[in-house]
């Protein structure tokens, strides 16, 4: 019997226990039995044995807590969040920019606006990242756009895969395609899954002003401590070997811009455009993201066939059920037994911001060599957190979410992040395995950093009192 077979059978006996023996004397019957649901739909998520879908422990965990006796509303609050009726829009527009080329074009655009060395192509892909993350949330598109350009760049530099100088260019890439939209509400999934975790006490602070306000500096610090850092750590032995006019002919292979292109670019920009300025309008993010993927529809970018196609459906019914776990541990009890339960750390550690920040980082990091995947349902657990540590401690909710970036962004080991193993199943040569742990290693101490630089801002905005 494999581990995972093994992980997901002793979350299920371990669920079982808790729904049948009901231990847990501070939750009624109720709260026990959705306790009960949410371990064996963790089991589930985390071990997938025999590659099940995530959807199969959304119906556990869904399905569980309607017997347990929770309402309809409560336990299926996830799929009416303006959260996920930003982020199903959101993730078409990813479609888009890989079905019309768009992604491709952009790429090629920035990269032979320089002259080709190592640290130019470096800088390219900061740009690079900056601008698809102002187009789309979707990291998977990101990745699936630029992992394959760097390996042509990696080949059209003559370079050995695996050499340092061709893990530099490629985990730079995939650097620049995972860290820089967490700056913005809608530049990455991150933004709109983890507001619609907030608690219903302080879901009026999940909006983009307010993220915005508490990431950008940490993201910039974060972005520029990285990049450094993991040029420093592979910093080429050798200048770079490639005809300044290869970019240009790539490029131009792309041929003129098509009308399909023009129209996704115009409606994407403008859509940017919209939830930057949603405090001005007061149009809800969630409205424009629809209004955006109607002129989409309208202009034929997308077509009927794209619908069931274009996005992974069963991500989407996950995301949906991890924000309800937000409205589901609170209407079972669950949320307020682990704050009492946590409420002498809580008490201890959070009077010291910086203390509490940075332990509450390297915890999660931990339970990331355990929760694989992207952190999501280690992060819906600790949400209802967020209310104490706000109403008692002055810790703006914001700051809680930037420990959700940090750990769902984290890749010490391949394993941990699914974009990782995706950038290999793309080519398993894509880097060295030490460099991606010391890309990994560059990312932490970049977060590190990008906190401590970050407090006097916080405290100076009134994030932290």
């Amino acid at each position: 019997m494999n581990t995972r077979v093994t992980g997901a059978i002793l979350f299920a006996l371990i669920g079982l226990i808790v729904g049948v023996v009901q231990p847990i004397s501070a939750l009624a019957r109720t709260g026990n039995m959705a306790a009960a649901s949410i371990i064996i739909a963790l089991g589930l998520w985390v071990f997938r044995p025999g590659g099940l879908p995530y959807t199969a422990g959304c119906a556990v965990l869904l399905g569980g807590c309607l017997i347990a006796g929770l309402k309809f509303p409560v336990v299926m609050s996830g799929f009416s969040s303006p959260a996920l009726w930003v982020l199903i829009p959101a993730l078409y527009f990813g479609f888009v920019l890989q079905k019309t080329g768009l992604g491709r074009r952009i790429v090629f655009w920035v990269l032979k606006s320089f002259r080709p060395s190592y640290l130019t192509i470096v800088i390219g892909w900061v740009i690079v990242g900056v601008i698809l993350s102002l187009l789309t949330p979707s990291i998977t598109v990101r990745v699936a756009t630029v992992i394959p350009i760097a390996l042509g760049t990696v080949e059209a530099c003559r370079l050995k895969l695996g050499s340092r100088e061709a893990s530099l260019i490629t985990l730079t890439a995939f650097g620049m395609a995972l860290i820089p939209g967490v700056g913005w509400l809608t530049g990455s999934l991150w933004g709109p899954i983890f507001t619609g975790m907030f608690p219903a006490e302080v879901k009026a602070l999940g909006n983009s002003s307010d993220w915005f306000k508490g990431m950008a500096l940490y993201w910039l610090v974060v972005t520029v401590v990285y990049v450094t850092s993991l040029y420093l750590m592979l910093r080429p032995k050798q200048p770079l070997q490639m005809d300044r006019h290869a970019f240009h002919e790539e490029y131009n292979k792309l041929g003129k811009i098509t009308r399909n292109e023009l129209a996704s670019l115009l409606i994407l920009i403008a859509a940017f455009l919209m939830f930057a300025t949603e405090s001005l309008h007061k149009i809800p993010t969630a409205a424009t993201a629809l209004a955006a993927f109607f002129a989409l529809t309208i202009f034929g970018v997308i077509t009927t066939a794209d619908i069931g196609t274009g996005v992974n459906w069963d991500i989407i019914l996950f995301l949906g059920a991890a924000i309800s776990l937000a409205s589901i541990t609170a209407g079972a009890g669950i949320a307020k037994w682990l704050s009492q339960l946590l409420d002498p750390v809580i008490s201890s550690w959070a009077p010291n911001p910086l203390a509490f920040l940075l332990m509450f980082v390297l915890i999660y990091w931990l339970f990331r060599f355990f929760d694989v995947g992207w952190g999501f349902t280690t992060a819906a657990l600790i949400a209802p957190l967020m209310v104490p540590l706000y109403t008692q401690h002055g810790i703006h909710p914001i700051i809680i979410a930037v420990v959700f970036t940090i750990g769902g962004n984290c890749f010490f080991l391949a394993y941990q992040q699914p974009f990782a193993m995706m950038s290999q199943s793309i080519n398993k040569d894509v880097w060295d395995a030490k460099h991606l742990s010391m890309g990994g290693i560059a990312y932490a101490v970049a977060c590190i950093i990008a906190i401590l630089v970050s407090m006097p801002y916080w405290k100076a905005i009134g994030f932290i009192r």
